[in-house]
């Protein structure tokens, strides 16, 4: 077990916003994947107090700190310690918290584990050497009946020294004593040397000796940590030298190799423990533009500073491994809710295009996930890699940038589809061609009978592009004429389109796009009114022009906030401009004739 203190940190704006590149997995994931504003989930009472603090409006110290309740993604308020730090401007201050009941069960955890992690040592024979850089400390040890039982703790130069005036090495070992002291001292990944006498015994026996050892990061400092065993005891676990052998990194980005996180993955399948994990895989977006442009040499270091990145984010709660080329997988555990499963799929979508920002002129490394969760979507690693993949070509033709997690209420269909497509052989085409192709059949149609080439354009749309409701709005006061989803009263009329506040909302082509709440503006008319009707993602379309237009056609998301694809986008507004060419009035009967859908 793997213990750690999460690291819940954010950068704050001045209106105590999250700055989301600056933001930890761990601090999206305690609250909930839409946390925006850190005020909205402070006790009601206590809100002004925090502000106060943060904003260092009583306490100008860089360094300031204070215990508030915070509502965290299970509904609860809980006791959380608050360090504020002052950061340049233009933004607030970074905050830190640390939740104290988890602090409290930590704290009794890591002492449980400490003493059957002695207890288990007790069992065997092992002798432990570990090596405090910092320190220039070396202690050797072992454990009798749960306890720790220290054989030397001395400088490392100190200790070299004892060994051989105390002649605890033998004469022809005292060279690679002397290796073993300067290699250890550089803080190598791994080490491995052989001596030959009685450092174990205090001068009894001499043995053949085998000393193991590895980095690890504490977290108060760098070590040196390892095992002194005798060929004997070597000879014993031979038979796991093919799984020491699998355990392999990939040697350009230093974490896990494919054949390697393949293997812990259907490892972790086989064990039937029915604990939630998710199998994510990760592909950096434009990356080929990189390695034309910039050489091999550039992108090998872009692959690797992208590995270290996803593995600082993922941290304990997963392992990484690259599957090959600019794709990485994880086995990200610690999933037990949709929270948390969108709040590392945010964090690894965001941090990692913010370590590439600005690095490569007009190309943005950024990078598009996919993932699919055990058991929900699977009991075979065969099945949930082809979620997680189908997936990933979903975020890649939605524009990139962005995660998809497989959902059967959204996905089932075109997985299917997808299977079949790929098992007949068939070439699949990208989602973007086959929008292209419905048009084209509307456009086919439009001419003839408009009515029924717009409904059932709309029909298709609200199921392809998981929105849910879509309306057309026109007359004097841009009442609904025509819809299908969702049927909620407050979404008959939209009388905001007819306010300054909606015109300057509009591009050049007439069009508003919000992909998330946080884009949607609070101080004016026409956002004020799409956040009364909880939308969370929107485009907005005049049909017409942007200051002379007849009606506006709206796609609204209220459920779950999600990024309109680049396809997407581009098709509702070609289908925006042909409904200039329509006769609006036309349209609103459509309900009335059995054309309304609400699926």
């Amino acid at each position: 077990m793997i213990l750690t203190v999460k690291n819940r940190s954010a950068l704050l704006d001045e209106n105590f916003r999250l700055v989301e590149a600056e933001t930890t997995k761990d601090f999206f994931t305690y609250f909930d994947y839409l946390c925006e504003n850190v005020l909205d989930f402070v006790q009601p009472d206590e809100r002004a107090r925090f502000a106060d603090l943060v904003s260092g409006k009583y306490d100008g110290a860089d360094n300031r700190s204070g215990v508030f309740h915070l509502l965290r993604n299970t509904g609860e308020y809980r006791y959380n310690f608050v360090t504020v730090r002052n950061v340049r401007k233009p933004y607030l201050a970074r905050i830190r918290l640390f939740d104290i009941y988890d602090a409290i069960d930590f704290i009794r955890t890591a002492v449980d584990e400490n003493n059957k992690i002695h207890t288990a040592l007790g069992l065997t024979n092992d002798y432990l050497f570990s090596y405090q850089k910092s320190e220039d400390l070396l202690t050797l040890a072992y454990y009798s009946q749960g306890k720790e039982i220290v054989l030397h703790k001395m400088r490392l130069g100190d200790w070299k020294n004892m060994l051989v005036e105390r002649k605890l090495v033998s004469e022809k070992s005292v060279d690679s004593l002397n290796v073993f002291c300067n290699e250890i001292a550089l803080n190598p990944n791994s080490i491995m040397s052989k001596l030959e006498g009685s450092i174990r015994t205090s001068g009894a026996v001499q043995e053949n000796l085998r000393l193991i050892g590895a980095r690890y990061e504490g977290l108060d400092g760098t070590y040196m940590i390892g095992r002194i065993l005798s060929d004997e005891e070597m000879a014993k676990l031979h038979g796991s030298h093919a799984l020491i052998e699998e355990l392999q990194l990939d040697a350009l980005s230093q974490v896990y190799n494919k054949k390697t996180i393949t293997a812990y993955a259907e490892q972790k399948i086989r064990a039937a423990l029915q604990e939630p994990f998710a199998l994510v895989i990760v592909d950096l977006d434009h990356f080929k533009p990189v390695n034309d442009r910039f050489g091999h040499l550039a992108g090998d270091k872009v692959i690797a500073r992208a590995a270290q990145k996803i593995k600082e984010i993922v941290g304990d709660d997963g392992v990484v491994g690259r599957f090959g080329g600019d794709e990485f997988m994880i086995v990200l555990e610690s999933v037990a809710n949709v929270s948390i499963l969108r709040g590392a799929l945010r964090a690894i979508m965001v941090q990692v295009k913010k370590e590439f920002e600005g690095n490569f002129d007009d190309i943005v490394l950024s990078c598009s996930v996919g993932a699919s969760v055990y058991p929900t979507n699977g009991t075979t690693y065969d099945e949930l890699f082809k979620k997680a993949d189908f997936c990933l070509y979903r975020a890649k033709e939605k524009g990139r940038d962005r995660y998809v997690f497989y959902r059967d209420d959204l996905h089932a269909q075109a997985y299917a589809e997808r299977l079949k497509e790929n098992g007949e052989g068939k070439a699949s085409e990208g989602r973007e061609v086959q929008e292209l192709k419905h048009l084209a059949e509307y456009f086919k149609t439009l001419h003839k009978n408009p009515r029924e080439a717009v409904m059932k354009l709309l029909k298709h749309m609200i199921g392809l592009y998981s929105v849910d409701c879509i309306h057309i709005y026109a007359g004097e006061k841009m009442e609904s004429i025509l819809h299908v989803g969702e049927d909620r009263p407050e979404m008959r009329t939209a009388e905001y389109a007819l306010s300054d506040d909606f015109r300057n909302s509009l591009d050049f082509d007439g069009v508003a796009l919000f992909n998330f709440v946080s884009e949607i503006p609070e101080d004016n008319v026409f956002g004020a009114a799409l956040r009364n009707r909880d939308v969370s993602s929107s485009i907005h379309c005049v049909i017409g022009s942007k200051n002379d237009f007849s009606g506006v056609l709206a796609f609204n998301k209220t459920r779950v906030p999600a990024r309109f694809a680049d396809y997407e986008e581009n098709c509702v507004r070609i289908f925006a401009s042909s409904l200039a060419l329509v006769d609006l009035d036309d349209l609103r009967d459509l309900e009335d004739s059995g054309g309304y859908s609400s699926d």
